[in-house]
């Protein structure tokens, strides 16, 4: 009887041993949500070197220091083109990049502080401009909502709503008079519906718009 009596006891303490509380501080399991993440982004950082080597050609073999450098700085590079986050910004830097000359080029171009330091380093050093135009904050705000707004440029609405389907110009076009026709699709509960927009430019900005 007492020899059953351990062996009881001896089987109820492996048991804790392998049954532990959630808040014990030794739960761990190899498909929980902590390793999941962990592996999502280390396959992904792998993932990243291994494109960068591809591009470099040095897919088979160990990296020298040099070559090392110039995948880090590669990777380095494409964390921060993932990091531009207006569709005005990614034009400016992808119409430049090829005339950049290097990785460090480009990754110097990205650490500056906003949009006009950006046009301005480029127009600096000869670099064709992006655009004819540099938009203030708040229009480059608009522009990227695909929205209009009064004192916005010809330029800046066609950058935001494309084209226009008519162009209607009154008096002596000097002035800049000029009435522009957009079929918008817009959607309704009957699904998207066309609907008329009109904008009204005096001296080549907006002034109005209406919805006929």
């Amino acid at each position: 009887m007492k020899l059953v009596t351990i062996l009881s006891l001896i089987s109820l303490s492996a048991c804790a041993l392998f049954d532990r509380h959630p808040n014990s501080g030794y739960l761990s399991y190899p498909g929980d949500e902590a390793s999941e993440s962990h592996d999502i982004y280390e396959l992904k950082a792998m993932g990243d070197e291994h494109e960068a080597r591809e591009v470099l050609g040095v897919l088979a073999r160990p990296l020298t220091n040099d070559e090392r450098l110039v995948v880090e700085t590669r990777l380095r590079l494409k964390r921060q083109e993932e990091r531009l986050a207006t569709k005005r910004e990614k034009k400016q830097y992808f119409d430049l990049r090829s005339g950049l000359k290097s990785d460090r080029d480009r990754l110097y171009f990205l650490s500056l502080p906003n949009f006009e330091a950006r046009e301005r380093w480029a127009q600096n050093r000869g670099l064709a401009a992006t655009t004819d135009e540099v938009y203030s904050d708040d229009i480059a705000k608009v522009v990227d909502a695909n929205d209009i707004a009064v004192g916005m440029s010809q330029k800046a609405v066609m950058e935001s709503w494309g084209d226009p389907d008519a162009v209607e110009i009154a008096g002596d076009p000097v002035y800049g008079y000029e009435r522009w026709k957009y079929n918008r699709y817009i959607s309704g509960s009957d699904g998207y519906e066309k609907e008329l927009r009109i904008v009204y430019f005096e001296g080549g900005r907006v002034v109005g718009w209406e919805r006929p």
